[in-house]
């Protein structure tokens, strides 16, 4: 009689923890679940969204300005062939230019009145 009274205290004992186990579990979860913890997590994938377009914009500006120096150099080089040669045909003048008169590059507005863009 011992031994199952024995049993069934080790049972009840193992019954009870594992209710207030799941019981922790539950009420974690519906914190989670809260306000103040979706809040959390919206703030903290805004964050990670924001970093990512961030370094997406930092990186083509870098590659645009490493473009833009590839086609100077290109262009400095053909100008500095044509000037060697000393030939005066038309194909040997200066490149034309994409800038219409008093204008930005490729007719736009002034470069003086483009908005510069905010650092960050």
């Amino acid at each position: 009689m011992f031994k199952r009274l024995v049993w069934f205290g080790i049972g009840a004992a193992a019954g009870a923890s594992g209710v207030v186990w799941a019981e922790q579990q539950v009420r974690r979860r519906l914190d989670e679940l809260g306000p103040d913890h979706v809040v959390h997590l919206a703030g903290r994938s805004a964050l990670r969204v924001g970093r990512s377009v961030a370094d997406a914009i930092a990186e083509g500006r870098s590659t645009m300005v490493d473009t833009e120096d590839e086609l100077r150099a290109r262009r400095d080089r053909r100008m500095s062939e044509a000037r060697s040669s000393g030939g005066t045909s038309a194909s040997d003048a200066s490149p034309p230019t994409l800038r219409a008169p008093g204008r930005g590059p490729l007719g736009g507005r002034p470069p003086a009145a483009r908005p510069r863009p905010r650092p960050g």
